[in-house]
């Protein structure tokens, strides 16, 4: 299985963190018509977005969605090279489905199936908690908790990462190369 690439960014006075938890989602593409697909094995969301926090207020600032538009219907053109009925209404019937603006910036193809919305700067009005950790091993040994009001951070306290469920696991003797029981050898056949 494909490891997955964590999909949510938090920078916070001037360091990068990665969205651990949170009480409900920090924005919503879907209320913004955007669907995303998951256009490779590493990013099964489909999305990767990136917040910032500047002068205590939440902002998305980047936000990368895989996106195949759907293709019109092959055009099939006749010996004389003009459309046929068919083809105009299903590309009228179709359309030319593109992601629409957000915060009035255009999303642009990025290549391998994803488009990037660059410079949003839309400030966002998420009430809650949001839990953050460092992308180092250094940094994953405490986590910060922050509680916004309206997209306004009011509160916030390092807090010690969870013990890995490592510390928790049984240990056992495992298999070893002696016998499993002392049976005797069974009876030879005459």
């Amino acid at each position: 299985m494909t490891d997955q690439v964590p999909t949510e960014y938090v920078r916070f006075r001037g360091k990068s963190y990665i969205l651990l938890a949170a009480d409900k989602s920090l924005f919503s593409l879907w209320d913004h018509d955007i669907h995303p697909e998951d256009t490779d094995s590493s990013n099964w969301a489909g999305f990767v977005a990136h917040f910032d926090i500047h002068d205590e207020q939440l902002y998305l600032g980047y936000l990368t969605v895989g996106h195949t538009p759907p293709r019109r219907k092959r055009i099939h053109r006749t010996w004389y090279q003009e459309r046929s009925e068919l083809d105009a209404l299903m590309d009228e019937a179709l359309g030319d489905y593109t992601l629409p603006p957000l915060n009035g910036i255009e999303a642009t193809d990025a290549g391998m199936g994803y488009w990037h919305y660059q410079n949003i700067n839309l400030a966002l009005d998420y009430t809650g908690t949001i839990t953050l950790g460092g992308e180092s091993p250094e940094e994953q040994k405490n986590h910060l908790e922050l509680v916004l009001e309206q997209g306004r951070v009011i509160a916030w306290k390092t807090v010690p990462a969870p013990a890995p469920d490592s510390l928790f696991v049984e240990e056992t003797g495992g298999f070893g190369l002696d016998p499993l029981d002392d049976d005797d050898e069974p009876p030879q056949p005459i």
